[in-house]
């Protein structure tokens, strides 16, 4: 009794205080070598030479291992995407390669004694068959040993294996011939290491004997050892956001653009007509009002009215044919949250703005009027509108008449009514007349008076100016409506996260005044928790001001669609493209670009679910 009571204790402490039958269930998985004809563990019988790794926690695991043979010289990067990006079926395939660098100079007198060799068979080989391959293998040495003397090459001895696995044989076997079919339009055939399947998982782990393999090690240059590694699968390092679509490896993209690592949460988007530009905007601007993101849309069409009107939001259409417009006062101001907190009245900034629509009602008549004196005189009168005609001050209380109720704002007859009295703006007074109601023109003065629209904190909304006359009122359209809801969307609730779309911003890029304020509207949007978004098929338009690279640079995520031959230059030079991402924009399918967030680039197909295509698209041929 003591005897055994002594034996079982000394079997304890030998296993640290486990009992032995624990030790079984958490011992070290089994490794074994199958062959064919032997049992599989599982009462078959084995048909191939395979690897079982024997896990009492998780079940067995069977491994077969396949050494590459390259046919031909030619590599390209990307060609063994199949296998990291599991295209050959369920499993798993882990690829191993190993690399030895070759002396230069040894082996440049073995290619010089090859090509010496060639030389003498050519002068005595009489059939033209073998003659035009020597005469290939011939040029091709010369152009090998040019490449390793001037140092653009180095040679290395290369192996490369692949392990596939799945958790029973049935899987294992689909597994294997999906890959090699697969593997094979690639240029890739594979030897299997049969007999010897357990050396050659030892290899791939990097604990095996490198010499019983050299069998399969093979010449390359270092230019082909480099399309064998897997360059460009980072992609966007986000994980939380909204799901833009897929990647070219059929990964799900997500984009958070208030993603902590940003500096800011602007974005610009840049493609030809058709390109797909609206149907991303469609796709970010639902999505992202299902993670709590407020939009706000200026076009000057009619694109995204279906999917607001879907998404039971207000579409707000400035039309004159309506018995009642929907106006906007360019001279509404409202206060803003500050960066320590304090509640104020940016009243330069709401001056700056009235100031560039103003100037561009002027150009769209005669451009010659608008001298320094006349801007001199618009800015003094403005102040006088504001601070003396209606007492509004940087103090948010000159806003209200009472707690509850706001004063009235300026309009653009109050601010005709001083110009007619101011020596400077006599003259440019009769133009400015062209556009308030004293005129009589319903659609030249759509924007004199008080603004009728109360947004009433939708998740998203839209402006549309597509009534609008094209030469004219259009163009003043689309810069009011952005500077409206920049005044009354942008700058509310420092709390909530906005965007604001600003569709066909190039027309922004016009004149100096609109692009400063547009700029601007960059820099700040940021303090106020507003990303701003600008939507251009005219890249190159958009790039003509200064004021226009200062927005690309306040814009940490740049979506590039596929882009016109005529500005593809422009592009490459800006967003530092290779020549194949250049050549990728030229022939990019709808909907297909690169997405540029910060450092970090990925290609991406945006994707919408079948309810949600029919919902987004203007094809007129679907």
């Amino acid at each position: 009794m003591i005897k055994q009571w002594f034996k079982k204790k000394k079997t304890r402490d030998k296993l640290h205080g486990i009992e032995e039958r624990e030790a079984r269930v958490i011992g070290p998985p089994l490794v074994i070598e199958r062959r064919p004809g032997e049992g599989d563990g599982l009462g078959g019988e084995c048909t191939d030479y395979w690897v079982e790794i024997d896990d009492a926690g998780s079940g067995p695991r069977y491994v077969r291992s396949l050494f590459a043979q390259f046919n031909g010289r030619t590599t390209w990067l990307g060609m063994l995407d199949p296998l990291f990006i599991a295209e050959s079926g369920e499993g798993d395939i882990d690829v191993s390669l190993t690399i030895d660098p070759k002396d230069t100079y040894t082996e440049m007198r073995k290619l010089s004694i090859r090509d010496a060799k060639l030389r003498a068979d050519l002068l005595l080989e009489e059939s033209p068959t073998k003659i035009s391959e020597i005469q290939q293998e011939l040029h091709d040495l010369e152009q090998q040993i040019a490449r390793l003397r001037v140092n653009a090459e180095k040679k290395f001895n290369v192996s490369m294996m692949v392990s596939y696995s799945a958790k029973d044989p049935d899987r294992l076997r689909k597994l294997g011939r999906t890959l090699v079919k697969r593997m094979g339009s690639q240029g890739i055939h594979f030897k299997t290491a049969d007999t010897r399947q357990l050396e050659a998982w030892r290899e791939g782990l990097g604990v095996g004997d490198r010499e019983v393999f050299r069998d399969t090690f093979g010449d390359m240059e270092s230019s082909n050892v480099a399309d064998l590694f897997p360059f460009g699968y980072g992609g966007l390092s986000h994980r939380t956001g909204v799901i833009l679509g897929l990647d070219h490896y059929n990964r799900p993209v997500f984009y958070d653009n208030w993603d902590r690592r940003l500096s800011n949460y602007n974005m610009v988007i840049f493609g030809r007509s058709g390109a797909g530009k609206s149907f991303a905007i469609k796709t970010i601007t639902r999505r992202s009002a299902i993670v709590g993101i407020r939009t706000a849309i200026i076009e000057p069409e009619r694109e995204y009215r279906n999917i607001l009107n879907a998404m039971g939001c207000p579409y707000i259409e400035l039309s004159p044919r309506s018995e009642n417009p929907s106006r906007l006062n360019i001279y509404d101001v409202e206060e803003e949250e500050n960066e320590d907190g304090r509640v104020e009245v940016n009243l330069e900034e709401a001056m700056q703005s009235v100031r560039a629509v103003l100037y561009k009602m002027i150009r769209m008549v005669d451009p010659e009027a608008l001298t320094g004196q006349v801007k001199v005189a618009f800015h003094d009168t403005l102040r006088d509108l504001y601070v003396n005609k209606f007492g509004i001050t940087e103090n948010p209380n000159s806003l209200y008449e009472t707690a509850t109720r706001k004063k009235k704002m300026p309009t653009l007859s109050d601010h005709y009514a001083l110009m007619k009295e101011h020596p400077e703006l006599k003259d440019v007074a009769n133009i400015i007349r062209l556009f308030t109601r004293d005129y009589g023109n319903k659609q030249q003065s759509i924007f004199d008076g008080q603004s009728t629209v109360d947004l009433k904190n939708p998740m998203a909304f839209g402006i549309s100016v597509a009534d609008l006359d094209e030469e004219m009122i259009k163009p003043i359209g689309n810069l009011v409506a952005t500077k409206w809801t920049w005044e009354r969307f942008a700058k509310k609730n420092p709390k909530q996260k906005k965007r604001l779309i600003v569709d066909e911003a190039q027309t922004f890029m016009a004149h100096d005044e609109e692009a400063n304020w547009f700029e601007n509207a960059y820099r700040r949007a940021r303090k106020l928790n507003t990303g701003m978004c600008a939507v251009t098929q005219g890249f190159e338009v958009f790039m003509r001001k200064e004021q226009g690279m200062g927005i690309l640079k306040n814009a940490p995520t740049k979506l590039l669609l596929r882009q016109e031959p005529i500005d593809i230059d422009s592009v490459q030079g800006r967003f530092a493209l290779s020549e194949g991402e250049a050549k990728f924009l030229l022939s990019a399918s709808d909907g297909l670009g690169i997405l540029k967030v910060d450092e970090e680039s990925t290609v991406v197909q945006i994707q919408a679910t079948p309810q949600e295509y029919w919902l987004y698209t203007t094809n007129p041929n679907d």
